[in-house]
């Protein structure tokens, strides 16, 4: 079996390199040819290498979050020049890749993290063959950097606690979506007020009830909205943050703009530099306990909670179905209520003080994920449940 695997589009600090490098080594050592191709802006520039790719046989072409459907040849869109499956591996809610997905591709495939992403693809694009969930696994450290320690005792841990991500200021979103229209901020105020209350509704179902009856296009509609998820996650990101700073809690955070964030508390970030996803992963296995706060996932873990676990630190997150299914609270990892920062905070500072505790939610997390959620894993239980599809 031969695959084509390319990367179109290159994601925040280069994440979706290690997630297409961790693509084609579990597909080699399932005994599968791999080619990959990166994918330039200038596509045309490439044009002639694209023609050749067409000239070969492939049993299955994989991207992650592509542009790939989009692109055309002489009037004919690209991936349909090749007799094989093309396996389109999203890695945000489908409302943020409404124009690749909506590409009526003759051989279209879709993996996607969480199960409700999986209901709503299968709803709003019918021509898409199938939908195949695909959970997030942990990457270790040393699969990028091999020389690293990756035994690290907890209570060695230089950090204490690690947010790994993105901080863009709410007042951007806000601007943003009152220039759209005045409706989408008071859409956003009411699904908001409706999470705090404990709505167990996800993001889209959400939207729907905002506008109906008018449902027409949705997920058009929904994708020209998208600063409405973009706006809860971080408004989310910054309850959990100010209720830790307030708590007295030293945060160290690690990404883009983070010298933006400005309150009372600030003085209690530590801000690293933003730098790569494989050093975001070492990062990892110096620090005790890993933060993340869910992109409003309700049925799939993000990358930081498997990436903590397999480091072998203790994974502090909100709640998912898949979380909830496979990993035991206070055992393998730690849950919080995101409505409720303040008793999350407390709980983290009591963990600080208990490093036994922590020692040993970090060995368990680690054994369970080791033998059950690598990308090795993924990869061989998506061959053989879906080997019909390659040819």
């Amino acid at each position: 079996m031969k695959v084509l695997i390319f990367q179109s589009k290159r994601l925040s600090y280069d994440s979706s390199w290690c997630f297409a490098k961790m693509l084609c080594r579990s597909l080699k050592r399932q005994g599968i040819s791999v080619r990959f191709f990166l994918l330039s802006e200038d596509i045309a520039g490439q044009e002639e290498e694209l023609r050749a790719l067409t000239l070969d046989h492939f049993d299955g072409i994989f991207d992650i979050n592509s542009r790939l459907p989009n692109v055309m040849l002489d009037d004919r869109y690209y991936l349909d020049y090749f007799d094989a499956p093309f396996f389109h591996m999203i890695v945000d809610h489908p409302m943020h890749l409404h124009y690749s997905l909506q590409i009526p591709l003759q051989n279209y495939y879709v993996l996607c993290l969480d199960r409700y992403h999986q209901n709503y693809i299968k709803t709003y694009y019918p021509h898409i063959k199938e939908v195949i969930f695909f959970p997030f696994a942990g990457i270790s450290a040393g699969d990028f950097t091999p020389d690293i320690p990756l035994n690290i005792p907890v209570k060695d841990r230089q950090v204490d606690l690690l947010f790994p991500g993105t901080y863009t200021p709410l007042g951007y979103y806000r601007e943003q979506m009152e220039n759209i229209s005045s409706d989408q901020w008071e859409m956003t105020e009411h699904i908001l007020s409706e999470m705090k209350q404990g709505s167990t509704g996800t993001i889209d179902e959400l939207y729907r009830q905002e506008i109906l009856p008018d449902t027409d296009f949705f997920p058009l509609k929904l994708h020209k909205s998208r600063l409405i998820d973009r706006y809860i996650r971080e408004w989310y990101r910054e309850e959990i943050l100010q209720a830790l700073l307030e708590a007295g809690i030293h945060v160290h955070v690690m990404g883009f703009r983070w010298e933006m964030y400005d309150t009372k508390y600030s003085s209690r970030l530590v801000i690293h530099p933003p730098c790569s996803y494989v050093e975001q992963l070492c990062a990892l296995t110096e620090s005790k306990m890993i933060l993340n706060v869910q992109p409003l996932f309700q049925d799939g873990p993000h990358d930081r909670v498997m990436n903590a676990i397999m480091n072998r630190s203790v994974s502090i997150t909100d709640s998912c179905d898949y979380l909830a299914e496979h990993f035991r609270e206070g055992e393998d990892l730690i849950l919080y209520d995101k409505n409720n920062p303040q008793e999350a905070a407390q709980q983290i500072s009591g963990l600080l003080k208990d490093v036994d505790r922590l020692e040993m939610i970090a060995a368990n997390g680690y054994q369970k994920t080791v033998q059950m959620h690598t990308w090795d894993q993924r990869i061989h239980n998506f061959v053989r449940k879906n080997s019909h599809l390659f040819h």
